[in-house]
């Protein structure tokens, strides 16, 4: 259950970073936070992917 919880902080900090990261770089403020939201479900899916896999080697 925990593993959701650090996928999920993980593509949060993910998301922030890269919407700072965008606007530091020059974009507007507004496509920096949408490019940095469109990163947090990427992060996330890919991270419980991962978690699924790693799960069902350890069966």
């Amino acid at each position: 259950m925990y593993h959701v919880v650090v996928v999920a902080l993980i593509s949060m900090v993910v998301g922030l970073t890269a919407g700072v990261s965008f606007a530091a770089l020059g974009q507007s403020p507004l496509t920096a936070v949408a490019s940095g939201g469109a990163v947090v479900p990427f992060v996330f899916s890919a991270g419980m992917t991962a978690v699924a896999y790693v799960k069902r080697q350890e069966q």
